[in-house]
């Protein structure tokens, strides 16, 4: 089946990242992860082909066939189409290594891609677990509305309703491996606060409960990696107009909660470091 299509692969935010102490038998870690997509995103066009081939704009620092897209794109062809190949081109908007889940959003924008033009529905059990497989955020961006995952972060728990909130992100130059993030964790591991704080907010739509609910508490490790994600989260949290502020995933991006769509903008604008404007996908 011919045919080319157009996906954004959308940045998201934890609003809660609990990590438990310890890693099971593969080598992980319990996680209590609520997320909610941003609409700042990537463009992945994703094409039927002769060969199967991905390509990134900007240039990835990794060989591409290591790349999450890359592992996507032959996990869907040995399950669904053996016979088809498919060309991937991603345009990277977003920042890597900033906890936004670029790498995870743009191979689940590949694998539904590859879906639609494959005649795979979108929750079809097996893609589920292709994306399961191959990140642990990965399942999260099948999809689009917050979701809190538990397990080790890929097993989806509940949905919530969408909630449009104005969100600045600020990002110094230095950038947190999260294998790195997670084994600085274990030097000094902190037990997770329970998410029930937030996942009564979402249910209420409460943005301001929401902002006041804000945890992660793989934070510390990161701005230890990273002492610059301190300053800058110190930086958002003392602006005019944010609700509250918080590092998102292993970092090192942080992202603030804001009073309007105009204090998100001027933040941003404001910042000595990387910084955007965006809203949660509504």
């Amino acid at each position: 089946m011919p045919g080319t299509l157009a996906l954004k692969a959308h940045a998201k935010v934890n609003l809660h990242l609990g990590i438990h102490p310890g890693r099971d038998e593969r080598g992980y870690h319990r996680a209590d992860s609520i997320m909610i997509p941003l609409e700042l995103a990537d463009d992945v066009t994703v094409s039927t082909s002769e060969a199967p081939s991905v390509s990134f704009s900007p240039a990835l620092s990794i060989d591409v066939e290591k790349s999450v897209v890359s592992k996507a794109v032959r996990a869907f062809t040995e399950t669904f189409a053996p016979a088809q190949s498919y060309r991937v081109e991603v345009t990277r908007i977003m920042p890597g290594s900033g906890g936004l889940g670029s790498s995870s959003s743009d191979a689940a924008s590949a694998l539904l891609g590859m879906a639609q033009l494959a005649g795979v529905a979108p929750d079809d059990e097996r893609l589920v677990r292709i994306a399961q497989s191959i990140g642990a955020d990965v399942a999260f961006f099948l999809q689009s509305d917050p979701a809190l995952y538990v397990g080790a972060g890929d097993v989806k728990a509940r949905t919530f309703a969408r909630l449009q909130m104005p969100i600045a992100l600020v990002r110094p130059d230095a950038g947190v491996s999260t294998p790195k993030a997670y084994a600085q964790f274990d030097e000094d591991p902190i037990e997770p606060r329970a998410f029930d704080g937030m996942v009564d907010a979402l249910l209420r739509s409460d943005t301001a409960a929401v902002a006041a609910c804000l945890y992660n508490n793989l934070a510390p490790a990161a701005c230890v990696l990273a002492p610059e994600i301190g300053e800058c989260l110190a930086w958002l949290s003392s602006q005019e107009g944010v609700l509250a502020a918080q590092v998102t995933g292993s970092g090192s991006c942080s992202f603030a909660i804001c009073a309007s769509d105009e204090d998100a903008a001027r933040i941003a604008a404001a910042s000595p470091w990387w910084a955007c404007a965006t809203r949660t996908v509504a």
